[in-house]
């Protein structure tokens, strides 16, 4: 069997068992990955053959009961995925969500503007130097990481969108990692 990971050298595999309730079992090939984003690629085995089930890249929590929640590190948080299994196909199946939980609190350190919608376009509130706001979600369905927008609470309650360009350059406080 030939996989492909996004960085060399597979240190090594880990036994799975994506649902307890069948009488399979997985095996989930792994690396450390680029900048320490692990990689695994998970194969089942049906007695005569080894087929490729799900590549995943990040760091998942094999449930037992046919889910996969997967960890991927954003920059300053981490994204959650929910993966299912197929039963019929024996492959995973991505489970979308409209936006993902973020939950982190910063403090303002230039006045900056969020807006009512994620086209950024009518004003709700400009977020007072100094105040404290909650990064709370993020939409980055179909988006590139530089076009990601979030929603943001502000001190007093309101609710508006900002691009991460606009949240780097003038909040402090966010916990940065590649």
């Amino acid at each position: 069997i030939k996989g492909e990971f996004n960085s060399d050298g597979i240190d090594g595999f880990i036994i799975i068992d994506i649902d307890k309730n069948d009488k399979l079992k997985e095996i989930a090939v792994h690396t450390p990955g680029p900048s320490d984003d692990d990689e695994y690629l998970v194969y089942w085995y049906d007695g005569n053959k080894i087929f490729l089930m799900e590549y995943f890249g990040g760091w998942p929590e094999f449930q037992g009961n046919g889910m996969v929640y997967l960890d991927q590190w954003q920059g300053f948080w981490a994204r959650r995925d929910k993966y299912v299994l197929d039963k019929e196909k024996r492959k995973m199946k991505f489970i979308e969500q409209f936006a993902y939980y973020v939950g982190a609190k910063v403090t303002v350190k230039n006045s900056f503007t969020i807006y009512k919608e994620t086209n950024l376009k009518d004003e709700v509130a400009l977020l007072k130097k100094g105040s404290e706001v909650e990064i709370l979600i993020c939409d980055c369905i179909k988006r590139e990481y530089f076009d990601y927008k979030y929603l943001i609470k502000s001190e007093s309650g309101l609710l508006g969108w900002s691009g991460i360009d606009a949240i780097l350059e003038n909040t402090e406080g966010l916990i940065m990692a590649d």
